[in-house]
């Protein structure tokens, strides 16, 4: 089974981000700021990382840049309710392979994911 990473500060977002990643196929590693992401990344080598960006310890923004950094070929889905990131994400490679505002419908999130899983077999 492939392993999707899900990271968010906001505990209720992480479980229903866990269930759709789950009901897609994927078995869900979950972790509650990018510190404690990164190390997962690292240990589990996740085929998928969808994380929010606003969040302790190491952003979203720094967490896409360590993952990148560390295999450029890992897709990242970035997700906030934070508007002005948008422009930030625009601004400086790398960039996410997907992004969503918040709120998001689960059919956007089940789109964004088919979406990059095209990008990985193409």
């Amino acid at each position: 089974m492939l392993k999707c990473l899900v990271v968010d500060d906001d505990r209720s977002m992480l479980e229903m981000l866990a269930q759709c990643v789950s009901d897609l196929g994927y078995e869900p590693i979950l972790a509650e700021d990018g510190d404690q992401a990164f190390l997962a990344f690292e240990q589990h080598r996740p085929s998928l990382v969808i994380s929010d960006i606003h969040m302790p310890n190491r952003n979203g923004l720094l967490l896409l840049k360590d993952i990148k950094a560390s295999d450029a070929a890992t897709p990242v889905i970035l997700i906030t309710g934070w508007v002005h990131y948008k422009a930030a994400i625009n601004m400086a490679p790398p960039r996410p392979d997907a992004f969503l505002e918040k709120p998001f419908s689960l059919d956007q999130l089940r789109h964004a994911i088919e979406g990059v899983r095209l990008k990985q077999t193409a």
